[in-house]
């Protein structure tokens, strides 16, 4: 029974590091959609007014929503974060803060990657296997949302859909000219 609980999480893990590297690679896409839209759209968006609240720049898609068990991904991570801590002898203060960072953003992959590589003994266990399933729900999820996006959706279009596409993102981030001229106005 051991050997073919082995072999699950085996399976699971190459999953997961797949879906991992997958959603490494929708990210760049995103970046370089993200950048492609707003030179594409400059010219319409800097007439939009300004808003006097600060621009959040985090990254919207770094936290994983997942079903992941706080216990479990905080076993994980004290393990690794006990084994590369800085004031360890041999601790690493970059693998700490890349741990620190995967625990905050509940990247349980990532966690479980840097154990492998730290050859941490992770517990075989059904409910581990049960985990790492649960984790790579979460990075589809994650990967769907990202493509589901604006500016994914316009760097990916076919050119013929391009013009409507170019008018309908226009028509959702432009407020009618009836309520920007209300708003100066009442500004004057």
């Amino acid at each position: 029974m051991n050997e073919l609980i082995k072999l699950r999480q085996k399976k699971i893990r190459q999953k997961l590091r797949y879906l991992q590297y997958e959603l490494m690679e929708a990210k760049i896409i995103y970046k370089n959609s993200l950048q492609k839209f707003h030179k594409d759209f400059s010219g319409d968006i800097k007439d939009q007014p300004k808003s006097d609240d600060k621009v959040d720049t985090k990254d919207p898609y770094a936290e994983i929503k997942t079903d992941v068990s706080e216990d479990t991904m905080k076993k994980v991570y004290r393990k690794v974060a006990n084994k590369v801590h800085p004031d360890k002898k041999g601790g690493d203060k970059k693998k700490f803060q890349l741990a620190s960072e995967a625990n905050k953003n509940n990247d349980f992959g990532q966690l479980l990657e840097m154990a492998d590589e730290l050859e941490i003994d992770i517990e075989l266990s059904n409910e581990l296997i049960d985990e790492m399933n649960k984790q790579c729900n979460a990075v589809v999820n994650n990967i769907n949302t990202i493509k589901t996006t604006t500016a994914w959706t316009w760097a990916h279009c076919q050119e013929v859909e391009r013009e409507g596409l170019r008018q309908y993102i226009l028509a959702t981030i432009t407020p009618p000219k009836n309520l920007t001229e209300e708003k100066t106005k009442t500004e004057n």
